[in-house]
């Protein structure tokens, strides 16, 4: 009970330092936010194409998996509505109007909903690229998100916000504490009539990913000690911050981000003032070193789970308990109980908690994999080196087409990393 009051008060934290925006009055309204997405403009059929240059590889490693199944739950969760027309039957408090949203489905809910990205450091990052199901077309994943430090001017269907990226862009590099948000690039308009609502604000907001995604990143986390990152590029030097040394990649639903997190009026706990509940909307670390300068501290390896109005998914940070002192470069995954490399990918439900730990790549680049599927009810975490990828997936890595089959997906989401994929590509 201690390491989850402990990484909810860090997530709490985590969230609250994310930058904020507002919703869309043109956009799906939450009943349809499950529904087949076509909210990227542009046509993004054309190959991402691996940013692969093999001498700054490490040597090649094993992989990891961890597969949530059955995931989704009927429930609710409070948004914000104009306090003019309401409903506020969630809660009501001065100018804050909170709804109920109603969610019938457990079909993946509420991760189907609209889900930002954000990242923080320290990481270096050489592409994201996200996939989601064709809407003209059932049998096929298109491209419809991609940036690449190869020409990281020229993006499509992504936006970032956060450390100044508005105006100077994103060079694929996040300093140590720092965070930014990665989204779609389709405006959100906000005042009277937006839904959820948000007051009139000139700041530019944005969509994230709406219904089944998958998202990839290439990216490395080094060591903030090994002096990788230039350092005008942190944030904060304070070794006595809770997010000093820890790089997180996290998904949260996109009114949470929008609406201030955890401000005064925020849909992630049901009564805002007390946020730390955690059961509202929902957030999902997917990827998160916890630092929390308490017992909880592991710089090594990375800590998984989802809160929301479902409940607690996951398991939290093994702090001392973990220890990778003198273990082979290789293993992407440990048991935590014995510190040693998983015989395979875990495969993890509501009710059944992952018994392992993905490792930090502090010294060379993975493609991190985060798939949420609403078909299968399944999200399918993957950390895989650019230089051996499994073969069952070859039609997705390392080359990034601008558009992959449905069998393709289905392989994702039937990794069991380190094995028993072993047949691999690349080399």
């Amino acid at each position: 009970m201690k390491k989850v009051v402990s990484e909810l008060v860090l997530i709490g934290v985590l969230v609250a330092g994310a930058l904020c925006g507002c919703l869309n009055s043109g956009g799906s309204s939450p009943s349809n936010l499950g529904a087949a997405v076509t909210q990227n403009p542009g046509d993004n059929s054309s190959p991402s194409g691996s940013n692969l240059d093999k001498t700054y590889l490490d040597a090649t490693s094993d992989g990891g998996t961890i597969t949530f199944q059955n995931i989704g739950a009927a429930g609710w969760y409070p948004s914000e509505r104009d306090p003019a027309v309401g409903p506020c039957d969630a809660y009501s408090s001065g100018s804050c109007c909170m709804g109920k949203h109603v969610i019938t489905s457990d079909s993946l809910t509420p991760w189907n909903e609209d889900l930002i990205m954000t990242l923080r450091g320290p990481m270096t990052v050489k592409q994201i690229d996200v996939y989601q199901p064709d809407s003209a077309n059932p049998g096929a994943w298109m491209l419809v998100s991609v940036w690449d430090t190869k020409s990281p001017t020229v993006m499509q269907g992504i936006a970032f916000k956060g450390d100044n990226t508005e105006t100077a862009g994103f060079q694929g590099i996040v300093g140590n504490t720092c965070l930014i948000d990665v989204s779609t690039n389709k405006v959100f308009k906000t005042g009277t009539g937006s839904m959820p609502y948000c007051p009139l604000t000139s700041d530019t907001k944005y969509w994230g990913w709406v219904g089944s995604k998958m998202i990839i990143i290439q990216a490395t986390m080094p060591r903030l000690a090994a002096a990788a990152l230039p350092a005008a590029a942190n944030c904060g030097n304070d070794p006595t911050n809770g997010w000093y040394d820890a790089p997180w990649i996290g998904l949260s639903h996109g009114e949470m981000v929008r609406s201030g997190a955890f401000g005064s009026c925020q849909c992630y706990a049901k009564d805002p003032a007390q946020w730390w509940l955690a059961d509202g909307c929902g957030q999902f670390n997917a990827f998160e070193v916890v630092n929390d300068n308490n017992g909880s501290q592991n710089f090594d390896v990375f800590s998984t789970n989802f809160f929301g109005y479902a409940g607690y998914v996951g398991q939290g940070p093994c702090g001392s308990d973990c220890n990778m002192a003198g273990l082979d470069s290789k293993i992407d995954l440990i048991v935590k109980k014995t510190n040693a490399e998983a015989i395979n990918g875990a495969i993890c439900t509501p009710a059944n908690a992952p018994s392992v730990a993905f490792r930090r790549p502090e010294t060379g680049y993975r493609f991190f994999v985060i798939l949420l599927d609403v078909k299968t009810r399944q999200v399918q975490l993957a950390l895989i080196h650019p230089a051996n990828v499994p073969a069952t997936v070859s039609a997705l890595l390392p080359g990034l087409p601008g558009q992959v089959a449905r069998s393709t997906i289905d392989n994702v989401l039937a990794l069991r990393l380190p094995a028993p994929n072993s047949a691999v590509i690349n080399r």
